[in-house]
């Protein structure tokens, strides 16, 4: 498009000069004062915000953060940007004694030395108590998510993280879209907190859901997608985190329980939406023990994860050894009676094996059993509290004697592998599962050195890696007839004591243990880690420091 141009003079003319020229000159000369005029004005604007941040941002990072967060121990009511409800004071503290210690541990930015629980304290909390809608936004919206993960299905706080999340993003759309007030640190700071709440709500949608395509697409399972598998004992610690495994993998799972009045948390908490779409159902097996107790809980499953068994440390192997070897003839009964059934998988235990103590240079094989818990457990009476542990041993070995038994005899239809895990740690999905005896943690938590002292040392592995590993012992097609060792970290109380001091530094623990050692006994775990690579698309055992901070950065962990 061509340029039209008009010259005007402005001075000096040398013949008379029209009406129109004047007009024209005069409007030149007055649009060239006031652009003057714009230029200043806009120059004194930017030096008054430039000033104004400045003071803004100095006020905002001085050391009054700190003096602040005492504030707020003694006296909360006095020093928040907003009062908060009874509610909502729960949500502040939760954030400040669960995920500003999980934080400092987990984030990727604090990987050098340094006080980074404070640090999040003094500059990020710190931050927010001081604007009401950052605190919204960073703080309790940030809270609910965390008690999301662990409870899906609460509406209550469903509904408050709907509001935490429209409030935030309502005064980060006013700050950024404002002409007059300039973005400051609180703004960022919404900003941040935002995104990262955007990718945690994605996250806590779709935990598995990325991993699990990845690592499945290009796997053939022993049983489709959408078969129904069968998991005894569905309340405990390592079943219910079995039968979330399949859930999340697109199976149905049938759960058996001693009793459905208290199994209810799983269809009413964790597990509602599957129950509600009926992938997953419960079903009574009050006595496992009792003839027939599987036998129309089999019906219509292609694979069963026997995970139930007496765990009642009762010293007496006349209450316990028995039954639990009954329990293991009846689901075997019933599983070749149904010819659906493709797949089982056993769980037993490293005591199966051996006893985890001091000086023992074992090589467990497949054929090693831990003959000296047997003779201990049915040694002749008193049964003392002390003999607790090798009678649950004794039941272990004799259980898992009796699967291989059977399996050489029968010669059954269906493919047997079996898992024998150490000490269990992690994840707990109910507040029973935090407060058992067996929870070594909650254990060095309470100082019950009672518990603690006959086993200075042991192994220990992640809830996750074992359920994974019950998942791939059912799906991988290869693992037949497989004793799946699965020890994970050699380790003492010592290492989980520095885990836990970083992780609650204003608690006072039990002093460390003098002489610290580590046991010699040893395994072949190579083909459980190649099934974690395989099914999950993990790379060796989750480290233990995460395993110590996921048992107690939960709401059912409640031990001060």
């Amino acid at each position: 498009m061509p340029r039209q141009f008009q010259f005007v003079s402005v001075s000096n003319p040398t013949e008379p000069v029209s009406s129109d020229v004047r007009k024209l000159t005069h409007s030149h000369a007055i649009r060239q004062v006031h652009a003057e005029e714009r230029r200043l004005r806009t120059q004194r604007y930017r030096r008054e915000v430039l000033r104004a941040r400045a003071e803004e941002n100095r006020a905002l990072l001085d050391p009054g953060f700190v003096s602040r967060m005492l504030s707020y121990g003694r006296d909360p009511f006095s020093t928040l940007a907003r009062p908060l409800s009874s509610q909502e004071h729960f949500l502040l503290d939760h954030y400040v004694r669960v995920v500003v210690p999980y934080s400092a541990m987990h984030c990727g930015l604090f990987e050098y030395p340094g006080d980074h629980h404070g640090q999040i304290l003094r500059d990020w909390v710190g931050l927010a108590i001081t604007d009401k809608n950052l605190l919204d936004a960073a703080v309790l919206l940030s809270a609910c998510r965390n008690i999301l993960h662990s409870k899906p299905d609460d509406l209550t706080l469903t509904q408050m993280t709907l509001q935490y999340k429209q409030r935030g993003l309502q005064t980060l759309r006013q700050a950024v879209g404002g002409v007059s007030s300039p973005v400051n640190i609180l703004t960022v700071a919404k900003a941040l907190a935002l995104s990262f709440d955007e990718h945690l709500e994605t996250w806590l949608l779709f935990p598995c859901a990325e991993k699990i395509q990845c690592t499945m697409s290009s796997l053939t399972p022993a049983i489709p997608v959408g078969s129904w598998v069968l998991v005894t004992g569905a309340t405990g610690f390592v079943a219910s985190h079995v039968t979330r495994q399949f859930l999340e993998r697109g199976y149905k799972v049938r759960g058996t329980v001693r009793d459905l009045a208290q199994a209810s948390w799983l269809a009413d908490d964790h597990f509602k939406t599957y129950v509600e779409s009926g992938d997953l159902e419960l079903v009574a097996v009050p006595d496992l023990a009792a003839d027939g107790a599987f036998d129309e809980a089999v019906k219509g499953v292609l694979a069963v994860a026997h995970i139930a068994t007496i765990t009642s440390f009762d010293p007496d192997p006349n209450n316990v050894v028995p039954q639990t070897v009954a329990g293991v003839t009846s689901i075997l009964k019933a599983a070749a009676e149904e010819r659906s059934v493709q797949q089982i998988v056993f769980t037993s235990s490293i005591m199966a094996a051996i006893l985890p103590l001091k000086g023992d240079d074992t090589r467990v094989a497949r054929d090693t059993w831990n003959e000296v818990a047997v003779q201990a457990a049915w040694a002749p009476p008193p049964y003392e509290p002390s003999r607790a542990m090798f009678t649950y041993a004794a039941s272990k070995v004799a259980a898992e004697k009796e699967v291989w038994n059977f399996v050489e005899e029968n010669n059954p239809h269906y493919t047997v592998n079996v898992i024998c895990p150490s000490g269990i740690l992690g994840e707990p999905l109910h507040k029973k599962h935090a407060e058992t005896p067996a929870n070594w943690v909650a254990a060095l938590f309470k100082g019950d050195k009672a518990s603690l002292d006959p086993w200075p040392a042991a192994f220990f592995v992640d809830i996750h890696d074992i359920a994974l590993l019950h998942v791939a012992a059912i799906l991988d097609p290869e693992v037949k007839n497989a004793r799946l060792h699965t020890w994970g970290h050699s380790s003492q109380w010592n290492e989980f004591l520095a885990v836990l001091r970083k992780l609650r530094p204003q608690k006072e623990f039990i002093a460390d243990y003098p002489d610290p050692y580590y046991l010699t006994m040893s395994t072949d775990q190579s083909e459980s880690i190649a099934l974690l690579k395989k099914w999950a698309g993990q790379d060796g055992w989750k480290p233990l420091k995460d395993s110590i901070s996921e048992s107690i950065e939960n709401p059912y962990f409640q031990f001060q």
